[in-house]
């Protein structure tokens, strides 16, 4: 899902009465308003993605006007992260107290319709641990949302927050925006409290589907005239083929140009969907020692298949000790068959990392269980979670099960001889080799295709021309454990990744 930086956020949130910090945003080559905010100005670089700025010294605050004009001239030129849309001037305000607030998107299930879910908290900022026990969930209907009467009800849980009704209006106002442009997430973090008890966002992100976007929004998402850089890594143009080649569900990955500090923790993340990223954000904050390889989010429905791609890329980045694989704990896609997608990569790439896992949404038993059986056997230790674990419990398991030199192995050699299908959408080759399952009945692989998709017929393997192939890697998984590993399954990787 692209990234919405907090300059045009700003402009979705106020066009819905969501207050704002007073700011002025500013391009490369622009001329500076002829009167500027008042002295302290934080200044913001804008970069679409970008999350833990200050710690990235992307926000500064500067108290002078040569220091305005030094630090100015320094975001607006490329660095680490790369050439910023520009910097949003922004003015500085006491405030008495500071929440979070932030929307996302629940896809759903086969017996719950898709809706939203928002977060509340009374402590805004980073750190986790410390708003855990004020953080309030309200799931809400998308055609119907909850109304400010109806938010101010629920945040009644809160003994100790003051004028609920005012920050039920704001938040219905974020609601609003939510719905109102088809957001997947929407954060405010912190709201602002003024002294006068009103609220304003001070900082703000979303995050968006492209085909959600209406032809007449279409400046307000990609304002013409940008000089946004769109150098891709290596890695990076990996993912962007894989979604070309595989477009269902979202499949984004973006790599940290920083360079990590002295010993800390280099975490690979597997993030699935927007609300994962924001349980992440907000158990990491500020933290320095741990050092985030990169940003990924994979959800919406997508197939095993591209789930493994895009997992074999994460794998392959240089340095990382760690991966992370966590979601809200409410996932749309089928958890057993994202087990599945991990454990094949976890067995078939030449660089396996220790891996956290936090599976929630349908079939996450399934899932755990899975891990259970074959865990053992792999080359790294695996660990999972259920999905009422917040995600701080993970980080804080990181160190215990990083190794400094993640082992390299040899993974097992690709299926030999011709696929006896292959499937185009999502593209992969299925192997059957028949001596190894001699047997008249028909072998555990086929039963566990969910779609009917493959036949069993006098020992040949057919496919149903009525049924479709969903990419689920259920029959390979079979095949592994209560076959005899007659079925393989072969999705191609690019040379970079291998």
């Amino acid at each position: 899902m692209p990234a919405l930086p907090e300059y045009l956020t700003r402009t979705l949130l106020g066009n819905f009465g969501v207050p704002v910090v007073d700011g002025y945003f500013v391009m490369t080559g622009d001329d500076l308003p002829v009167e500027l905010p008042e002295l302290p100005i934080f200044l913001k670089a804008q970069i679409p993605g970008a999350t833990s700025r200050k710690k990235h010294g992307l926000v500064r605050k500067v108290e002078t006007i040569s220091e305005f004009h030094s630090n100015l001239d320094e975001l607006l030129s490329p660095g680490d992260w790369g050439q910023a849309d520009g910097v949003l001037l922004a003015k500085g305000l006491n405030l008495k107290a500071e929440y979070y607030a932030g929307c996302m998107l629940d896809f759903g299930s086969q017996k719950q319709l898709p809706g939203g879910i928002l977060l509340f908290s009374t402590e805004g900022g980073s750190g986790v641990e410390g708003r855990s026990g004020t953080l309030v969930k309200i799931p809400f209907s998308l055609l119907t949302p909850i109304d400010a009467e109806g938010i101010a009800e629920e945040l009644a849980v809160i003994d100790t927050l003051k004028n609920p009704e005012i920050i039920a209006a704001f938040l219905k106002g974020l609601i609003s925006t939510f719905v109102g442009y088809r957001l997947t997430v929407l954060e405010v973090n912190p709201i602002g409290v003024l002294s006068d008890g009103s609220l304003t966002a001070v900082d703000c992100r979303a995050e968006f589907e492209k085909a959600a976007v209406k032809k007449t929004e279409k400046d307000l998402f990609f304002p013409p005239g940008l000089k946004s850089s769109t150098d891709l890594t290596q890695l990076e143009q990996t993912v962007e083929l894989i979604n070309i080649a595989d477009p269902a569900g979202t499949g984004f990955f973006r790599q940290n140009r920083e360079t990590p500090p002295d010993k800390a923790l280099r975490v690979a993340t597997n993030l699935c969907g927007g609300g994962g990223k924001m349980l992440w954000e907000m158990t990491t904050g500020l933290r320095t020692d741990i050092y985030t390889m990169n940003e990924s989010d994979t959800s919406g429905g997508l197939s095993a298949f591209k789930s493994y791609r895009i997992l074999r890329t994460i794998f392959a980045q240089k340095g990382a000790q760690v991966l992370l694989l966590t979601g809200s704990g409410m996932a749309f896609q089928n958890q057993h068959h994202l087990a599945a997608a991990v454990w094949k990569a976890l067995r078939e790439t030449p660089t396996p990392l220790p891996t956290l896992l936090r599976f929630g949404g349908t079939d996450e038993d399934k899932a755990r269980e899975l891990f259970e059986r074959i865990s053992a056997d792999l080359p790294v230790p695996v660990k999972t979670y259920p999905a009422e674990i917040f995600p701080n419990v993970m980080v804080d398991d990181i160190e215990a099960i990083a190794m400094q030199n993640p082992p390299h192995v040899q993974p097992p050699s690709s299926p030999e001889g011709e696929p006896v299908i292959r499937v185009e959408v999502p593209p992969g080759d299925i192997y059957f080799y028949p001596d190894k399952w001699k047997s008249d009945e028909e072998p555990p692989s086929f039963s566990a295709c969910p779609t009917g998709y493959l036949l069993w017929n006098n020992g040949e393997l057919q496919i149903n021309p009525e049924a479709k192939c969903i990419g689920c890697l259920m029959c390979e998984t079979a095949s592994l454990l209560e076959g005899n590993g007659e079925i393989r399954i072969h999705l191609e990787m690019p040379a970079e990744v291998d």
